[in-house]
């Protein structure tokens, strides 16, 4: 019996010590567990943030295109009364030099004219009674 007793000492002992290393290895598997937890939660944390960054990027870029897309409207706007108006100089332009040249063939045919009658005029003169070759050249 005595023998019995000190087997069952002995599987006593065995047995605290392995609750005691489980208990070690369950305190040490918590803390392991405590650890992934807080970074998860790190890594969560750090996922919205770089979430909200991206939702505020996308925001961003959402504001610029309208804002681009305003500037293309207002610039083409522009360009076709630019355009309107560089069209009306050139209509203009075109009207101004038609009326210049028929202005330069109406001073070139008031000139002809202009000389043929001082032409005439001399004629008439010359064939005057009294006329004298002074009265011609002045």
């Amino acid at each position: 019996m005595l023998e019995d007793l000190d087997i069952l000492k002995q599987r006593l002992i065995k047995l605290v010590e392995s609750v005691q290393a489980l208990s070690a290895e369950k305190q040490s598997l918590q803390a392991r567990l405590a650890q992934s937890e807080d970074l998860c939660r790190s890594l969560q944390s750090r996922i919205d943030q770089d979430n909200q960054k991206a939702q505020d990027l996308h925001s961003q870029v959402s504001q610029y295109q309208s804002e681009l897309d305003g500037l293309r409207k207002q610039s083409a706007s522009k360009h076709s009364e630019l355009q309107g108006t560089l069209d009306l100089f050139k209509q203009e332009h075109s009207t101004m030099q038609t009326q210049l040249e028929k202005s330069e063939r109406e001073v070139k045919a008031l000139r002809a004219v202009s000389l043929q009658a001082k032409e005439r005029i001399d004629a008439v003169l010359m064939r005057l009674p009294g006329s004298t070759p002074a009265e011609e050249k002045a």
